[in-house]
């Protein structure tokens, strides 16, 4: 893939736009043309005929005809603009929103914070959700689907090594089909436009339409039969034609009979026939292009069912509910549904349908959610193409060079190196406050989210073992279950240690355990804490301003490993250079800041 720097990426971002800018000026010119052309036709339709001919002339009837085929081929031209002029808008829209995110501008999209959950297993400690959450800066997701489908795969990585090189594969791939993934979203865009105008649709609900029993289901195949051979004798004068007006009477009885679960069915169809022919053209796009790697090939082949393509089947449904419409013409319903039973005959090809494809359609509404979400995690490889794509280790737990936060800007973040073995299992970060410590745990934590996503890291190599991953950052209490903020921090830590006993090893971040509790009782139940993790096979980080837990380094050598930042005091002020350095931090800055803003005396 072509790498690009921030300034080539905005420029050619900018270009784009600025065609699309181009383009929908264009179009708004040509809709304000069609627009006045098409209501000449309208007036002229009536006022050329009755000025300029003799009524029911064959020139006035051709003049007519004329300009209201005219009228209407402007009608139809005039929704193709308005189609085109919406796409161009969704793709501007799209193109700012990428320049907003090259400008660092972008906390005011939206966010998840519907999405987070402080009891999952990471998310929540690691601000995966949230106003200026990973989440927010990845999402390209413009369908509900979508949206869900990009949040359940932060929060649950993958842990098989080949499933995650797959993956690899896949977003290597998509992240280079740059139109393709702009398309996806300008097409999606439409989904949710028209899910603001109507309820949200259920694919996997199924219209009840059990009031056709068997005998009803035979009548409403004989019905239009025994009609078409009365109509036939009746013309040919074999019987009475009053026979029709019968027939015609006792169809409308048994519809009427009816009439309101018809409804019913017919109104949740029509609303599923909105819903999807916006899904068809997502579907089309993905069947019209051909993918190399396995991890797309498998997708595109789940829109596919008994050899039919996904947007055949949906096609047809298509055209089951524009029978179905026909009802909606009072004097066509009434004539089609005395003659025909039309409207039960449209539900017996409904249930048909839905009995073949509904689960087939409940996975491809699945399916596309998927894309759309790699298709996010592609534009964010697509945007850091600088990144790497993790390798993957039987033997190493972690090991980066170079390692960074994916959400700080190039020309402020600090890189660091670090690495955990199998021997090297437990680091004990100390640091002073602000001088980095969460930071480069949140650093490491979404990190593995991306790398277990199949995604690229920040980082110059990146080398790991795909662990069962839980951290302990920012305990929350509860008090509808009268827990406190201490209760809930040991409960959270009880959950890391029955679920080493139960995966038999996972990686753990820890950030300040114990804080509830006085000092010595912090100490002695954290250093405890750390030798019952290190005796159960954990790996991990545990932060710390606790001096004291980097003596466990000496009782546990080349087990238990010691880090730390360390802060500066330059001319009456702090400087923080957040490098990692090895060993027990040698400064402290509270008295400092407690001073310097007048809290506590100076000395």
């Amino acid at each position: 893939m072509e790498e690009f720097d921030g300034q080539q990426l905005v420029e050619k971002y900018q270009e784009k736009k600025q065609f699309w800018i181009n383009e929908l000026t264009a179009l708004k010119k040509r809709s304000l043309f069609v627009s006045w052309f098409r209501l000449f036709f309208f007036v002229a339709t009536f006022a050329v005929p009755f000025y300029f001919f003799q009524v029911l002339s064959s020139a006035f009837l051709l003049s007519g005809v004329f300009f209201l085929v005219g009228f209407i081929i402007l009608v139809y031209y005039a929704n193709k603009l308005s189609y085109q002029r919406k796409y161009a808008t969704y793709y501007i829209e799209l193109l700012d929103r990428e320049l907003r995110i090259q400008s660092g501008n972008w906390t005011d999209e939206i966010d998840g914070s519907d999405l987070i959950d402080p009891n999952h297993d990471y998310s929540h400690d690691l601000d995966l959700f949230g106003k200026g959450s990973l989440f927010q800066y990845i999402n390209r997701t413009a369908t509900k689907a979508g949206y869900k489908r990009l949040a359940s795969k932060l929060n649950s990585i993958s842990l098989d090594a080949d499933e995650i090189r797959t993956k690899q594969e896949g977003l290597q791939e998509l992240t280079s089909l740059e139109t393709f993934r702009e398309q996806f979203y300008v097409l999606a865009s439409f989904v949710k436009d028209r899910n603001k105008k109507v309820k949200e649709i259920d694919p996997t609900s199924v219209p009840d339409i059990s009031f056709i029993g068997k005998g009803m289901k035979s009548l409403t195949i004989l019905f239009p039969i025994i009609t078409t051979i009365v109509i036939a004798l009746s013309i040919f004068g074999v019987i009475d034609s009053i026979l029709i007006l019968y027939l015609f009477f006792a169809g409308l009885i048994i519809t009427g009979s009816v009439l309101r679960k018809i409804n019913l069915v017919h109104n949740e169809v029509s609303a599923l026939g909105r819903y999807l022919s916006r899904y068809s053209n997502l579907i089309a796009h993905v069947e019209t292009q051909s993918f190399e790697s396995a991890f797309l090939k498998n997708l595109s082949n789940q829109l596919k069912t008994d050899g039919k393509s996904a947007s055949q089947v949906v096609r047809e449904l298509g055209k089951i509910i524009q029978l179905f419409d026909q009802r909606l013409n009072m004097l066509m319903g009434a004539i089609l549904n005395g003659l025909f039973l039309w409207d039960l005959n449209v539900c017996l090809r409904l249930r048909s349908w839905y009995k073949v494809h509904n689960q087939s359609l409940v996975a491809w509404v699945d399916t596309l959610s998927e894309i759309e979400a790699q298709i996010s995690l592609a534009s964010f490889c697509y945007n850091h193409s600088n990144g790497i794509y993790p390798t993957l280790s039987d033997t190493i737990v972690f090991e980066a060079k170079s390692l960074g936060h994916p959400l700080i800007p190039t020309e402020e973040r600090v890189n660091n190196d670090f690495s955990i073995g199998n021997d090297r299992r437990i680091c004990v970060v100390t640091g002073a406050n602000m001088a980095g410590k969460s930071t480069f745990l949140r650093t490491v934590g979404c990190n593995l989210v991306l790398a277990g996503n199949g995604c690229i890291v920040v980082a110059e190599s990146f080398t790991y073992r795909s662990l069962p991953f839980v951290t302990n950052m920012r305990a929350v209490d509860n008090l509808l279950k009268h827990e406190s903020y201490f209760f809930a921090e040991l409960s959270r830590l009880q959950m890391i240690v029955e679920r080493l006993k139960e995966k038999g090893e996972i990686f753990f971040i820890l950030d300040e355990i114990l804080k509830g509790t006085n000092s010595h009782d912090k100490t002695t139940g954290s250093q405890a804490l750390i030798k019952q993790l290190l005796k159960l096979n954990g790996s991990g980080i545990i932060a710390t301003h606790d001096l004291e837990l980097g003596e466990l380094a000496e009782e546990h050598p080349g087990k238990i490993f010691n880090n730390c930042f360390e802060v500066s005091f330059v001319a009456d002020n702090l400087e923080f250079d957040y490098t990692l350095r090895d060993g027990v931090t040698q400064s402290h800055n509270a008295s400092f800041l407690m001073r310097k803003m007048g809290l506590i005396p100076k000395a």
